[in-house]
């Protein structure tokens, strides 16, 4: 019997496996696919803040963004500038080479890794976990959900399903260059969502990586948003084909029970706002790992003791993901017209003091508050909530 079964070879699993393993246990990974890092579902957006969970080397980085443009659906805009240095920079990065970054870490640290190995069924004993895959059995004294968006176990084990989901899209092609993030909303563009570009340079080639976030089917929006003339003009060649997925914007109903704690997209940890996952997968696998280190050295893997994991990510992620959730509610309730005036507001001088001075990349708490209390904006919330 090993000590831990990690299902699922994502940044979350993966940084867990690392820290379990270092910790002195004997650790599994069990990665569906070939290949870690394969497919690619993400943009791969981070801030250097994600460098205090784990390092990024700069090989891996495919553009420093320092600018964005939000475009509103009846033509209003808002440019608003990022810091290009501090925690806060931000990075576009080689998502496939950093889990495999991060899979080459685990295994340095004495993790196992088992690729093209797929987890049909996970049950619950008295002195452990019995895990069935297409390899055979596994027994393990404890198990770290991190399967991505598979709800299949979480269900099964009674944690529940997450809250809310959206569905994406994006590809990626060259492009000519740029250096400016760009946001596009509308309900005709991507209802209950958004479209984005991202400018990146990959193996010395301009490359521009779009998608959509959306209610219904993201695709057929992001094939829309593709042929609108000036995205038809940057865009140069063939595009990538298109990845889909589903998205959690909430969490699921428990992330614990006996001798299994559920972390990252598996735990329904993505920001409401942007969708954004990685540096919550962190925290939370940093936060599990920690959990699980103790509960072993305590010889306390039930429920009660591994509660404490969530009480762990409640207090470092629960107000963002409560405020957040907020806002992405009452956006969803603005119409067209409400998203423009909301847009063209952010492009005040007053807002842009203001998010200069509390906006922070994976904290969105202070940020949302302050904003809520702008006048224009304040009355614009009042109207929306209240008709």
């Amino acid at each position: 019997m090993i000590d831990v079964a990690v299902v699922g070879a994502g940044p979350a699993g993966l940084l867990a496996a690392a820290h379990l393993a270092r910790s002195g246990l004997d650790v599994l990974l069990l990665e569906d696919h070939p290949r870690v890092g394969e497919p690619t579902h993400c943009t791969g957006i981070v801030s250097l803040e994600t460098a205090d969970l784990t390092d990024i080397p700069d090989e891996l980085v495919l553009g420093r963004l320092a600018r964005a443009r939000l475009v509103a659906p009846n033509g209003g805009e808002a440019r608003h500038a990022w810091p290009a240095a501090g925690s806060d920079a931000i990075l576009a990065i080689d998502r496939a080479a950093f889990d495999q970054g991060l899979a080459r870490r685990a295994i340095d640290a004495g993790a196992s890794l088992r690729t093209g190995t797929a987890v049909r069924d996970v049950q619950l004993a008295a002195d452990g976990v019995d895990l069935r895959t297409g390899a055979g059995p596994v027994r393990a004294r404890a198990c770290v959900l991190a399967c991505g968006v598979s709800y299949r176990f979480q269900r099964q084990l009674g944690l529940g399903l997450p809250g809310q989901a959206i569905h994406t899209a994006q590809t990626e092609a060259d492009a000519t260059p740029g250096d400016v993030v760009e946001l596009h909303f509308g309900r005709q563009v991507a209802p209950n969502g958004f479209a984005w570009t991202v400018p990146v340079v990959r193996g010395g080639r301009h490359r521009l990586k779009v998608g959509v976030m959306a209610m219904g089917d993201a695709g057929a929006y992001l094939d829309a948003f593709l042929e609108r003339p000036p995205l038809r003009a940057r865009v140069q060649g063939e595009r990538a084909p298109i990845v889909r997925r589903l998205l959690p914007l909430r969490p699921i109903a428990k992330t614990y029970t006996d001798r299994v704690l559920v972390v990252g997209d598996a735990g329904g940890f993505t920001k409401p706002t942007t969708g954004g996952g990685i540096f919550y997968s962190l925290l939370t696998a940093s936060l599990a790992a920690e959990t699980l280190a103790e509960a072993f050295a305590a010889g306390r893997l039930d429920d009660a003791f591994l509660a404490r994991y969530e009480h762990r990510w409640q207090a470092r992620l629960g107000a963002d993901l409560r405020v957040a959730d907020w806002l992405r509610q009452f956006v969803t309730k603005c119409s067209d017209a409400e998203i423009d005036l909301l847009v063209r507001a952010m492009d005040s001088e007053d807002v842009q003091e203001l998010v200069q001075r509390t906006a922070r990349f994976n904290w969105h708490h202070d940020v949302i508050v302050a904003l809520a209390r702008q006048p224009g904006i304040a009355t614009l919330i009042f109207r929306t909530l209240f008709r």
